[in-house]
C-alpha cells in the first residue's frame, strides 16, 4: 500500500512526516537477535483445541494477531473462496453464495468465518448447519457432524445486504461513487462482500463471479476466465479466477462503468481498467500511466527475480481513496488523483514490488509490516536507481540527515510499531534500513537475500526474515554479525548512530 497522507519520499518533498509519530514506545535492551520483543511467529501457532475458552472441537474466533486478535479463525487452513455475487444498484444491496473449500487441521464440531453481512443459510459438504453470528463479524457454524481432522469439507453460504451502510472502527472499504461500486482496502475488506478466514497468514485461491446490469463490467484479481450476457435477468456475467493463493485483503471487487483494455505484453495477460466517471483526458493519463506496468516490472525482475504471478494489470477507479495505491494480487488499484497528475513511477514501482513483498510471500501476523511495506518502499528507491534517478544510496542520506535529529520521527519502532502506526513510520524508516543493510551486507549478497526471500512464497515473518538475513550474510563469507545492526534499526527509539556497523559509508 502507498498511503496518500505518508508516502514513499513524496511525504519529504513537503517536509517530514513527525506529528503523526507520538506513540511512546519503551523496548528492552537484547543481549541478542530481538526475537525477545515479541513470539516467532514463522507461522501463527495452530489453535490448540478447546483453547481461547473454546470448546474442544471448536476452532477458535480469531487467529490470537497481537494487533486485530479476532480477525481470522482458527482450526483449519482455507484452500479455495468460490464467490458468486450479485448487485442491485436499484437499493445498493449485494446478495451472495460462497462456497469455502478447507482442511480440518484439528477435530471441528464448529468453526467460524468472517462476513459482515446478513446470512440466510449454511450448508457444510451439502448437509444445512447450523448457525450464529457473534460480535462485528464472527459467523459461528456447527456442521451436522464433526470434521475430522486432515478432512477436506465444502462449506456454503447464502447471504446479503448493504455494505455500504457498514463500517467498523471507522473502516468503510466499500463505496459508492454514483453508479460505482468498490470494496479495496487493509487490513481488511473480504468481510462486506464473502466470508472468509481473514487473515493474511491463511492465503487461499479465488474464483469470483460477479453479476451486475447489462452495459456494466466487474474488475477483480487474476485472469479474466469469462464474460456473458443473461439477458432475461439483465445482467453480465464476469468470471476472475487465480492461479496463486491470495490473502483476502489482496483481492477487491470494481463494479460499474469501466473502460477496459486487454492484451499480453512480455508474454503475460494484462487487463487495465479506468473508470468511465473520470474524464477523457484523466482516462487516457491513467492508462498511459498504467501501461508502464510491463516496463516497471523488468527493472523489478532485475532485482528481486521473475515476477511470481502470470497476469498483470491495474485499476483506476472515480472512488475517493484514503490511499494512493493498494498491492491487490496481480492488478492494483491505484487512485485516480496519483495516476492523473504527473509521473506516477515511483507508485507503480512501489505496488508492483509489493506482487514480491507481501503478495508471494505473506505477513504471518500485522506486526510483520516491515516485511511488506520496507521492501515496497526501497522497490522504489532501487527502481528511480536504475532508471536514472538518484541512487538508492543517495536517498538513504538525504532522508536521514533530514530526520536524525527529530526525536519523534524515531520513537516508533519498525519490530513492533503498534496499531495505530502500521501505516505510516516504515513507509520511510523500512526503505532507510534496508539500504543500510545493502552497505552492511554488500550488493552481491544483499540482492541475492532478497531473491531468495522473494521467489519462496508462503506465510513468514519478520524474526524469519532476520533469520534469513543473517544466515545469507554468513554464506557471504563477510563475517558480519548482525545482531548491534538489527538492534540499532529495528529496536531502539533513536536514530541509528552513523557507524559503519549500521551501515553508513565510511
Amino acid at each position: 500500500m502507498s498511503s496518500a497522507d505518508v508516502r514513499p519520499r513524496g511525504a519529504f518533498r513537503a517536509g517530514l512526516v513527525l506529528g503523526v509519530l507520538v506513540l511512546v514506545l519503551q523496548l528492552a535492551v537484547l543481549v541478542a537477535l530481538p526475537f525477545a520483543v515479541r513470539p516467532l511467529a514463522g507461522a501463527l501457532p495452530a489453535p490448540v483445541p478447546g483453547g481461547s475458552g473454546a470448546p474442544v472441537g471448536q476452532g477458535t474466533d480469531g487467529v490470537g494477531d497481537p494487533y486485530f486478535p479476532d480477525y481470522g479463525a482458527g482450526g483449519y487452513d482455507a484452500q479455495r473462496y468460490a464467490v458468486d455475487v450479485s448487485w442491485n444498484p436499484a437499493d445498493a444491496r449485494l446478495t451472495g453464495r460462497t462456497v469455502v473449500t478447507a482442511r480440518a487441521t484439528q477435530p471441528l464440531t464448529g468453526f467460524s468465518l468472517d462476513l459482515a453481512l446478513t446470512v440466510t443459510a449454511v450448508r457444510v459438504d451439502g448437509r444445512p448447519a447450523t448457525f450464529r453470528t457473534d460480535g462485528f463479524q464472527d459467523l459461528r457454524i456447527t456442521p451436522a457432524s464433526t470434521i475430522p481432522t486432515g478432512a477436506t469439507f465444502r462449506v456454503e453460504v447464502e447471504y446479503g445486504g448493504r455494505p455500504a451502510t457498514i463500517s467498523r472502527d471507522g473502516i468503510r472499504p466499500f463505496s459508492i461513487t454514483g453508479d460505482e461500486v468498490l470494496v479495496a482496502g487493509e487490513p481488511e475488506s473480504s468481510a462486506w462482500w464473502f466470508p472468509a478466514n481473514d487473515h493474511p497468514s491463511d492465503p487461499a485461491l479465488m474464483d469470483v463471479t460477479a453479476r451486475v446490469p447489462t452495459g456494466w463490467q466487474a474488475v477483480s484479481t487474476g485472469a479474466l476466465a469469462g464474460h456473458t450476457a443473461d439477458p432475461v435477468r439483465g445482467q453480465d456475467v464476469w468470471h476472475w479466477v487465480s492461479d496463486r493463493p491470495s490473502a483476502t485483503y489482496l483481492s477487491f471487487l470494481a463494479l460499474g462503468r469501466f473502460e477496459v483494455r486487454q492484451g499480453t505484453a512480455d508474454g503475460r495477460p494484462y487487463v487495465y481498467a479506468v473508470s468511465r466517471r473520470l474524464s477523457a483526458g484523466e482516462r487516457r493519463r491513467a492508462f498511459a500511466q498504467l501501461e508502464r506496468t510491463p516496463q516497471v516490472i523488468r527493472v523489478l525482475e532485475g532485482l528481486f527475480g521473475p515476477y511470481p504471478f502470470g497476469q498483470i494489470g491495474g485499476l483506476v477507479p472515480a472512488a475517493r481513496l484514503w490511499f494512493d495505491g493498494l498491492e491487490t494480487q496481480t492488478r492494483p488499484v491505484y487512485a485516480a488523483g496519483a495516476m492523473t497528475r504527473g509521473d506516477a513511477g515511483e507508485l507503480l514501482s512501489h505496488e508492483l514490488s509489493h506482487m514480491w513483498f507481501g503478495d508471494n510471500v505473506t505477513l504471518a501476523q500485522w506486526n510483520d509490516i516491515f516485511d511488506n511495506e520496507a521492501w515496497a518502499s526501497w522497490g522504489a528507491w532501487a527502481y528511480r536507481e536504475r532508471t536514472g534517478g538518484p541512487t538508492a544510496e543517495q536517498q538513504f542520506l538525504e532522508l536521514y540527515g533530514r530526520a536524525e535529529d527529530s526525536t519523534r520521527f524515531w520513537r516508533v519502532g519498525l519490530l513492533d510499531p503498534g496499531r495505530d502506526h502500521l501505516f505510516d513510520v516504515v513507509y520511510l524508516r523500512g526503505p532507510m534500513t534496508l539500504q543500510a543493510l545493502r552497505n552492511r551486507m554488500g550488493d552481491a549478497a544483499f540482492l541475492a537475500m532478497a531473491r531468495d526471500w522473494a521467489q519462496t512464497p508462503g506465510t513468514r515473518s519478520l524474526e524469519n526474515w532476520m533469520v534469513t538475513t543473517q544466515h545469507a550474510a554468513d554464506r557471504s563469507g563477510s563475517g558480519v554479525d548482525l545482531t548491534s545492526f538489527f538492534q540499532a534499526w529495528l529496536v531502539t527509539p533513536a536514530a541509528p548512530a552513523r557507524t559503519v556497523a549500521n551501515g553508513f559509508p565510511r
